[in-house]
């Protein structure tokens, strides 16, 4: 508020004044009223600002056109003027109410840009009032869904929303009354040449001034395409296990019927060095040496028939049991040599896990352990340890290690260090080893710097409480 006189000079002038200007308290009283008004515009303001006071009357002044004051930084600001004549003590003053545009200003900006936003934005942007008619649409809306702006505005929004869907629209909106805003909602709308589209919905409530939910507004994706992309993954993935079912299936089969005949072969090796006693000694030799290979090669249709079956769970791994219990379990199963020990941390009483396929797993690596030592005496200590939803475990020997360039290769069917003659195995162990955890969703690999020792480590899942 500021009161003029009729020579046009400030009288008085309210704090507010004072802050919109940016003078203090009483610095404007006194100043001429062309002060406030930028150069350009002064000889037309003092034209009309006296015609004014020669015939006054009241009058809104600043709708339709510029109006503009100086702050007392020379900056101009935009503002909307109110006039009412004030007559006291003879003589005739004017009271002028000045109104900030700056803030309307900005407001509209913003929403030009809002506007222009929507309008050329990829998605479809609509919004509804709270009993279901399309208020908005912008071209977004149109490419996805097929409708121009005039043919559905105005419409309800089941037009939109297949009938085995109107329930999810119904408990969106409850939402939205409550003025939660919901997120990349999956669903299907109606085309207007009545196919059905995938897309995702966000949904955010519309207020009024007051605060309260008058609306909701929705951004809607077209996400066909990837819907399309996970439809032909899953039937991929289905296929895929479908042939590796078959796969293992055969493995399994053919590794099982070829072992009747292996296990004839050796029985005739066996009967020929038991009635034969006239046999010369290179040619018993050469029967032994058969009945090994023979032997082998029924342990390696063993493994395979092993590796084909894991990860295939055979029914409910029991209720859980403490860690170290399974270690003792796969110690009673095996013929640890004089001078080795295997030692059980204290963390494995604590771990709780189901035993089967656990069992197995670190069956193949304390067994590993042993047969590839190179000494005649050494220790092996199993531990445990928490990370997040997994249990790792971890096998440590102090045997003659594994160089770093092999330490991937060793996880590979029928991968082997030493030969076959120095040790003896099918290299399916880590395979298999590497099979069964992984299809628990863990993995597997070796620590630990070059040199002696190895630490074979494996993540399984905690079992569930």
């Amino acid at each position: 508020m500021v009161l003029v006189d009729s020579s046009l000079c400030i009288v008085l002038a309210n704090r507010s004044a004072g802050q919109l200007l940016g003078y203090p308290q009483g610095a404007l009283a006194g100043k001429p009223v062309q002060e406030l008004v930028p150069a350009g515009q002064r000889g037309g303001h003092e034209a009309l600002a006296r015609a004014y006071v020669l015939a006054p009357t009241e009058r809104r002044m600043g709708p339709g056109r510029e109006l503009q004051v100086l702050h007392a930084d020379g900056t101009p600001i935009p503002v909307e003027i109110g006039l009412t004549p004030l007559p006291a003590n003879g003589r005739q003053y004017t009271l002028a109410s000045i109104v900030d545009l700056r803030e309307r200003r900005r407001a509209q900006a913003s929403q030009l840009r809002m506007a222009a936003l929507v309008e050329s934005a990829d998605d479809a942007i609509i919004t509804r009032s709270l009993d279901g008619i399309i208020q908005s649409w912008n071209p977004g809306a149109e490419r996805l869904l097929g409708y121009g702006a005039v043919e559905i505005v105005g419409q309800p929004i089941a037009r939109l929303i297949p009938a085995e869907r109107a329930q999810d629209e119904a408990l969106i909106i409850a939402q939205v009354r409550q003025g939660l805003r919901v997120a990349q909602y999956e669903t299907l709308r109606r085309r207007k040449d009545g196919r059905l589209v995938d897309v995702s919905l966000t949904v955010s409530p519309i207020l009024d001034v007051a605060g309260r939910v008058i609306g909701a507004a929705k951004i809607m994706q077209d996400i066909s395409r990837r819907k399309q992309a996970e439809r032909a993954l899953h039937r991929s993935n289905e296929q895929l296990m479908q042939a590796n079912q078959a796969l293992d299936d055969f493995v399994y089969t053919a590794s099982h019927d070829l072992r009747a005949p292996l296990v004839g072969v050796t029985r005739l090796a066996q009967w020929i060095l038991e009635d034969d006693q006239a046999l010369a000694p290179k040619s018993r030799e050469r029967l032994l040496a058969i009945k090994g290979r023979m032997t082998r090669m029924a342990g390696l249709l063993d493994d395979i028939r092993e590796y084909a079956r894991a990860g295939q769970d055979s029914g409910s791994a029991g209720p859980p049991v403490p860690a170290a219990e399974v270690v003792q379990e796969v110690l009673s199963t095996l013929d640890v040599p004089a001078g080795f020990s295997v030692t059980c941390d204290a963390t494995l009483q604590s771990a709780r896990v189901g035993r089967i396929p656990l069992l197995q797993v670190l069956h193949n690596l304390i067994a590993n352990a042993l047969k590839h030592h190179d000494r005649a005496s050494g220790a092996i200590l199993v531990t445990v340890q928490q990370r997040g939803p997994f249990l790792r475990f971890r096998v440590e020997d102090d045997g003659p290690g594994i160089p770093l360039e092999y330490r991937e290769a060793v996880f590979g069917m029928f991968r082997t260090l030493r030969p076959r003659d120095e040790v003896e195995g099918s290299g399916m162990g880590l395979a298999l080893v590497r099979k069964i955890v992984g299809h628990k969703g863990g993995t597997c690999g070796i620590d630990g710097p070059e040199g002696r020792g190895a630490c074979f480590w494996f993540d399984w899942p905690r079992h569930a409480q």
